[in-house]
C-alpha cells in the first residue's frame, strides 16, 4: 500500500541513531535531547509500520528492517546532501554556461568578454561551441544562442537581432573573377554550407537572380569553414550580418551586393523558470549591445 514519504528530518536521525547505536549519542552529534532522537525514531517506525531498532540496556541495534531500511536512508541523505551543497555553490559562485556556433564565440562574444567581465566580476561565464542544436533536458546548459524562426515553445525566447544576408569573396577572388552582373553568377564557386544547401537558391531568389544549380560548388561543413574558404579565394559565400561585419571592416572580404533582410533572425533562449534567469538576462542585455553595434 502506497504511503507518503516520511519528512527528511526522520531519516536524520534515524541515519544518525543507527551509526551511533545509541539514541543518546545521536542526539550529541544533532544537537538535540535524546528524547527528541527517541520520539522521531518512533515516528519513523509508525510512518512505515515497522520495528527499526532493538532496544537494548545500553545500546540498539538495526532490526532486520532496519538493516535494510538505512541504505534508503543514506542513499536519499547522500543525494540530498551533494544536491544541497552544490545549489549552495551555484548560488553563491553564480556560473553561467552559454552554447554557440563557434563563429558567434569568435566574432562576437570573445573579443568583448573582458567587458562582460568587468560588468559583471561575481559571474563566471563558460563558453561552449557546438553547431547541434542545445538538448537542454540532458546538456548542462543554461542558455544558447540560436538562428532560426523563433518556434521554440519550450524555451523562453529572447530576439537579439534581425538578419541580413551578403554575398561575399576576397578582394583577389573579385580582382581574378570580375563580376559584371550580381544576378548572374554562372562560371563562379558557390560555398554552400553543410545542412543549408538550399540557401543559395532561396538568396539568389531574394536577389531575382537565376538558377545556381550548374556552378561549381565548394561544400564545408560549418559557417567559419565558408568564409575561410571565401577568404582564401575559393568562390562566392553568404555572409551574415552581423557575424560577418569585421571581416567587411578589415577587407578580408568583400561584400558583392547590399544586404538583404532573411525571415530568421538571432535569438538568445534558456528554460523557463530557470532559477538563474536574472543572469541569463544580464548576459542577453549585454550580448544585444554588442550585436548592436555590428550594424553601426
Amino acid at each position: 500500500m502506497y504511503r507518503d514519504l516520511p519528512p527528511i528530518h526522520l531519516l536524520i536521525a534515524f541515519e544518525a541513531a543507527a551509526r551511533q547505536h545509541s539514541f543518546k549519542l545521536a542526539a550529541e552529534t544533532l544537537y538535540i535531547t535524546p528524547s527528541a532522537v527517541s520520539q522521531q525514531i518512533k515516528q519513523l517506525e509508525q510512518h512505515l509500520n515497522m520495528t527499526l531498532f532493538k532496544r537494548l540496556t545500553r545500546r540498539v541495534e538495526l532490526s532486520e528492517y532496519g538493516k535494510a531500511y538505512l541504505r534508503v536512508a543514506e542513499q536519499t541523505l547522500t543525494t540530498y546532501r551533494n544536491c544541497h551543497d552544490s545549489f549552495i555553490y551555484q548560488v553563491s559562485n553564480p556560473t553561467l554556461r552559454i552554447s554557440m556556433i563557434p563563429f558567434v564565440a569568435y566574432e562576437i562574444v570573445i573579443p568583448a568578454l573582458h567587458e562582460f567581465q568587468s560588468l559583471h566580476p561575481n559571474i563566471e561565464l563558460r563558453i561552449e561551441t557546438s553547431i547541434s542544436l542545445i538538448d537542454f533536458e540532458r546538456e548542462p546548459v543554461d542558455g544558447a544562442i540560436r538562428f532560426g524562426d523563433g518556434d521554440w515553445p519550450d524555451l523562453e525566447v529572447h530576439t537579439i537581432s534581425p538578419c541580413y544576408c551578403v554575398l561575399v569573396a576576397s578582394p583577389q577572388y573579385v580582382e581574378n573573377n570580375p563580376i559584371d552582373n550580381i544576378r548572374e553568377l554562372f562560371g563562379h564557386t558557390l560555398i554552400y554550407m553543410q545542412g543549408s544547401m538550399n540557401d543559395w537558391q532561396r538568396t539568389t531568389e531574394f536577389l531575382n537572380g537565376s538558377t545556381v544549380e550548374h556552378n561549381t560548388r565548394l561544400v564545408m561543413d560549418n559557417y567559419l569553414s565558408a568564409m575561410r574558404a571565401a577568404e582564401e579565394g575559393l568562390g562566392i559565400a553568404i555572409g551574415q550580418f552581423p557575424l560577418i561585419s569585421t571581416w567587411l571592416e578589415t577587407g578580408r572580404l568583400v561584400a558583392l551586393n547590399e544586404p538583404v533582410m532573411i525571415p530568421e533572425q538571432y535569438y538568445f533562449v534558456f528554460k523557463k523558470n530557470s532559477f538563474k534567469k536574472e543572469l541569463l538576462l544580464d548576459f542577453y542585455q549585454w550580448l544585444t549591445k554588442k550585436t548592436k553595434a555590428k550594424f553601426n
